[in-house]
């Protein structure tokens, strides 16, 4: 077995939560940095025994955060089953979970040729489910999975002759394609663009379970988001139950909700993933020039958040594809992603100044109390609006809480002549902000017409403004910042503990933002997970215990 086993010599140790190891052992296949193990021991009560992942960085996050855990840094198919239930000295798989990687399920691969050793990663769940017999298995993965159908080669729409993976950079454009087979080349499968058979769509899915089931399993899947159960995020994914012990499977019922009922809360929103002490920079000093796409998202974002509303939202512009994400602050932050650095979420901030007052910069204001920094003197005071954005992709976000009645922008849409006193600071600020805006804003189309609706640009001599008012105060944008997520912020949406290692490894080796972002992007979500588990459990403790060899 081509594996590195940690040097663990006693078997009766502690996890991260105090839990002892007796009875059944747990597994985690594709542990990663440990959501799902996480998610596990916070549902079963229980630790995880072992884990596997190739990556010897992940193993080495998980390990600092589950060191009673026995790792192997291997590819899953390497690892005998039968030799792991051994070292543990035979003891049943209570709990196994598998989490193969999803990236060739994802719709988030778009056109991008397949990889069928990515994409039969999950058959490993059959291997164990023949030799250890775990008596429970969950899987999760993307809901597309339910579509894993076999792979055949991409053919050209016009010829009908196979798509390589050779690719051909036009001369002109820069544009890269991909070269298209001659006539009569026969292109080995290992040179072939392969992508999903739409005729026998879900094919493999449909055998995938079936397996399961002649092993003696029963088996369910359902969709579930992990904001529904206390995390904050809306990442959504498919997770499978199967069961060989005879009880039936029963799925947590959500504890969360955007609009609770009895005994539900309130999801935990993206606002309360953010550290609002860290200092936010203006778009207009960076070393490296923003692109010109998400300067127009900025800009539309302002104009629709922060003139028409003036409260905090949120952007999340990512490589989704085209059309408008909505995101407002006080929902859940959406889906975490491994690429591109977690979704490039970024933390736009719109610094406004008192019309009639200074402007006191500080570097970071907490969007779920807009109004703190509004005192009855009305002097000095600053407002922070915020909103997401990412680099690629949509572009539009929404309000963090309902509008109020009293809460109007640019005195109801209407231009207005504007009577304020500035420092030549903010005054420099305020033209920078406004010659932004209308640069954004001056032609029509879809970004539209400064003679229409927006109304909150005026201009007084030679000072063009960009004001908002809130309960009859004047406000002027001096200012607009912008900063990239932290990985721990991305951490705390997606449900991981505060104390959640994450900057280093078990032996302290470091590890890069890069690689932090990547683990998270790639992980279970403890909430969801711990659910699932939570009500497998009960149900094994409602009832006597079957004996190893019993078949659903």
């Amino acid at each position: 077995m081509k594996a590195t086993v940690s040097n663990i010599r006693s078997r009766e140790f502690k996890t991260q939560y105090g839990l002892s190891f007796e009875g059944e052992i747990n597994g985690d296949l594709f542990a990663g940095g440990g959501g799902a193990s996480t998610g596990v021991e916070l549902g079963t009560g229980q630790p995880v025994h072992f884990a596997i992942n190739h990556n010897e960085d992940a193993i080495s996050q998980h390990q600092a955060n589950h060191p009673g855990c026995r790792h192997y840094v291997s590819d899953v198919f390497e690892v005998d089953p039968h030799l792991v239930v051994a070292e543990f000295g035979g003891r049943l798989v209570g709990h196994l979970h598998a989490s193969p990687d999803c990236t060739d399920h994802s719709q988030a691969a778009g056109g991008q040729p397949r990889k069928k050793a990515i994409r039969s990663l999950a058959w490993v769940v059959h291997k164990w489910a023949g030799r250890a017999k775990p008596r429970i298995i969950t899987m999760e993965n993307v809901e597309q999975m339910l579509n894993w159908a076999p792979l055949v080669a991409k053919r050209c729409p016009s010829t009908g002759r196979v798509v390589t993976l050779e690719t051909i950079i036009h001369p002109k454009t820069g544009r890269k394609t991909y070269r298209v087979a001659e006539p009569g080349e026969r292109v080995p499968v290992t040179n072939q663009y392969l992508v999903p058979c739409k005729k026998r769509k879900g094919q493999n899915w449909k055998h995938f379970v079936e397996g399961l089931r002649a092993m003696g399993y029963q088996v369910q899947w359902r969709t579930l988001r992990a904001c529904d159960y206390g995390a904050g995020t809306t990442r959504e994914r498919l997770f499978l139950i199967a069961r060989r012990d005879g009880l039936p499977i029963t799925w947590p019922k959500p504890t969360h909700a955007k609009h609770p009922k009895t005994g539900q809360k309130k999801w935990v929103t993206a606002a309360d993933s953010i550290d609002w002490s860290i200092p936010v920079p203006s778009i207009f000093t960076r070393k490296r020039p923003l692109a010109d796409n998400t300067l127009r998202r900025i800009a539309k974002g302002i104009r629709r958040f922060v003139l028409d509303n003036a409260e905090p939202f949120i952007v999340p512009i990512a490589n989704y594809g085209a059309g408008e994400s909505v995101q407002p602050i006080n929902e859940p932050l959406r889906t975490i992603t491994a690429w591109p650095r977690g979704g490039s979420f970024s933390l736009v901030t719109a610094y406004m100044a008192q019309m009639n007052g200074g402007y006191n910069e500080t570097p970071g204001h907490d969007l779920r109390k807009p109004m703190t920094a509004i005192t009855s003197t009305g002097s000095q005071q600053q407002l922070v609006t915020a909103f997401l954005s990412r680099q690629f992709g949509a572009s539009i976000g929404s309000d963090v809480t309902t509008p109020a009645p009293t809460i109007t922008a640019g005195g109801g849409g209407k231009s207005a002549l504007v009577q304020c006193t500035l420092s030549p600071e903010q005054e420099a600020g305020a033209l920078q902000v406004a010659a932004f805006l209308m640069h954004y804003y001056s032609t029509g189309g879809q970004w539209g017409d400064l003679n229409k609706p927006l109304g909150t640009i005026t201009t007084k001599d030679r000072l063009a403004l960009v004001t908002v008012t809130i309960k009859g105060q004047s406000y002027v944008i001096v200012d607009i910042g912008l900063r990239m997520l932290t990985p721990r912020e991305l951490y705390n949406a997606q449900g991981f503990p505060p104390s959640y290692v994450i900057d280093h490894g078990h032996d302290g080796r470091k590890l890069t933002k890069t690689k932090q972002v990547l683990f998270v992007g790639n992980s279970v979500s403890p909430h969801p997970m711990a659910a699932i588990c939570r009500e497998a459990h009960r149900a094994t403790a409602q009832a006597p215990r079957i004996s190893e060899g019993a078949t659903a």
